[in-house]
């Protein structure tokens, strides 16, 4: 079924895009289907990596706020209802896209919701998870409940898609990456020149499991060579890392700039030579995509990365792949990126080039149109052209 020139009535519900910087996502679907009237739910406010983010209004559609109840934790949250309901009786939506985990308390109401207020609008689930574990009751019954309820999902990555078919979702499942903005995220004017001191750079929270006790071995191995640091994120690990490097005497080597907003990172991304992303998988901690590696790639700055999860697949032959854990392999890869200008070069125009042809906002939002048609087309025919014919 042929939906482009007609009406086609989206809402989105999605804890964290408070702000334009954090719904470019909705913001390209927006701007390349002018026949999508979009309408956006999320939080009121939300800690989105370690900064506490008020909602904003948008200038490409209405976006509503809903108080959270119980927790903080993003799978046991709850929304008020009420902005949710107002939302599905007022924009009558053809189509419901949701942003939650699929064990997740906000996943049961919102799909609760739905049944009642708009039931015959599907629901498509953006999923993220990607260790494949059997929860407790309720949040069992609760997961598979959502597999029964949605019409579809769609993942970040291939990691995240394996454990959705491990666990029985035999419906469609599309692959749709995070995208980067690649007018903010683009190479720096100026390079530093071969005689200047190359900048190594950590971006994201400070974790377990985030590989920092790998990076700080690798760098005490690196001690008779020039480099800096820059870390960019705060965490509980910091601490820890911080000292790491006090006892290696390299701290006068590091810069920490603290948690920073997203609006922020641009610029910390012109100021690095080579991003690492050393991850280790551990019980909660797989990488799931890794939007700092599309960052950093759009802004031709070199990646090394682990085995960890979707990290390979996400770099490519745009970096380097390094075994999860080894600080040997990443002194090595590190050595070879810092000190070879021409790989290094070469690396940040592959970066550049992979990131226009897989992971520009406009390249998602037609795979999420795509996955919409999809979605609209199980439906019978009639009764979604008569929906969209009164909505014209």
């Amino acid at each position: 079924m042929e939906i482009s020139n007609k009406r086609l009535r989206v809402l989105r519900i999605a804890h964290s895009s408070l702000t334009p910087a954090l719904r470019e996502r909705e913001r390209a679907v927006a701007r390349c289907y002018p026949n999508v009237a979009l309408e956006v739910v999320t939080t009121e406010s939300w800690r989105e990596a370690e900064v506490e983010v008020d909602v904003q209004p948008d200038d490409l559609f209405p976006v509503r706020s809903a108080r959270t109840y119980l927790s903080k934790h993003i799978q046991l949250f709850a929304y008020d209802p009420r902005p949710i309901v107002r939302a599905l009786c007022e924009h009558r939506p053809h189509l419901i896209d949701m942003n939650h985990e699929p064990y997740s308390v906000a996943c049961a109401e919102v799909l609760t919701l739905c049944a009642r207020y708009a039931p015959d609008a599907p629901v498509v689930m953006q999923t993220a998870q990607n260790i494949q574990r059997r929860y407790p009751q309720p949040f069992h019954w609760l997961e598979q409940r959502a597999f029964r309820k949605v019409a579809a999902a769609y993942a970040c990555s291939e990691t995240v898609r394996e454990v959705l078919r491990a666990k029985g979702f035999a419906k469609p499942a599309s692959i749709i990456p995070f995208g980067v903005d690649t007018e903010r995220f683009r190479p720096a004017l100026h390079r530093k020149t071969t005689r200047e001191t190359p900048t190594i750079g950590f971006v994201g929270r400070m974790l377990a499991g985030k590989g920092l006790n790998v990076l700080s071995a690798a760098l005490r191995s690196m001690t008779d060579q020039d480099w800096n640091l820059l870390v960019v994120g705060d965490g509980p690990e910091r601490g820890t890392f911080t000292e790491q490097l006090a006892m290696a005497n390299l701290l006068s080597r590091a810069k920490f700039t603290g948690a920073v907003s997203y609006d922020q990172t641009p610029t910390y991304f012109q100021a690095i030579d080579v991003l690492v992303i050393p991850t280790e998988t551990t019980k909660r901690i797989r990488e799931q995509f890794g939007r700092v590696i599309v960052e950093a790639m759009a802004s031709g700055v070199p990646v090394i990365g682990s085995t960890c999860g979707a990290i390979p697949e996400v770099i490519g032959d745009a970096g380097l792949v390094v075994p999860e854990g080894d600080s040997r392999a990443l002194a090595l890869a590190l050595t070879q990126v810092l000190f070879d200008p021409h790989l290094r070069e070469r690396l940040g125009h592959t970066g550049r080039d992979r990131v226009e042809q897989n992971y520009t906002w406009d390249i998602v939002a037609n795979k999420t149109y795509e996955l919409y048609s999809r979605v609209l087309q199980t439906r019978r025919v009639s009764d979604v052209d008569q929906d969209l014919e009164l909505a014209a």
